[in-house]
């Protein structure tokens, strides 16, 4: 499994990221109304997703909760942003151009 690894800027904590993850993140630090990026913890061994990349997006008040699933690994990453609409809007546009599927979560 290839890593990425982020920091500096909006990004805090654990460093580490999943390569659609990464993607994800990437698109969250360049929106205007995203301040932090969480990076969590990977769990790795899944049952293969036969190479699908997807991101759910749930809305947790202050932050964004995304999920993020690769082949065999997934990610929770929580980006805050000063307006949570807005920012979840764009990630969306961004990870759905960039080939991952999204989907959102109440």
């Amino acid at each position: 499994m290839s890593k990425d690894s982020r920091s500096g800027g909006k990004f805090r904590g654990h460093t580490t990221l999943i390569p659609a993850a990464a993607k994800v993140a990437d698109i969250a630090a360049k929106c205007r109304y995203v301040y932090r990026i969480c990076p969590g913890f990977i769990k790795s061994g899944l049952k293969s997703g036969s190479g699908r990349k997807r991101v759910k997006f749930t809305a947790e008040g202050a932050y964004i909760l995304l999920a993020v699933r690769d082949n065999t690994s997934q990610q929770e990453v929580h980006v805050y942003a000063t307006d949570v609409q807005e920012a979840m809007h764009a990630i969306a546009r961004g990870s759905r151009d960039a080939g991952i599927s999204i989907a959102f979560r109440k």
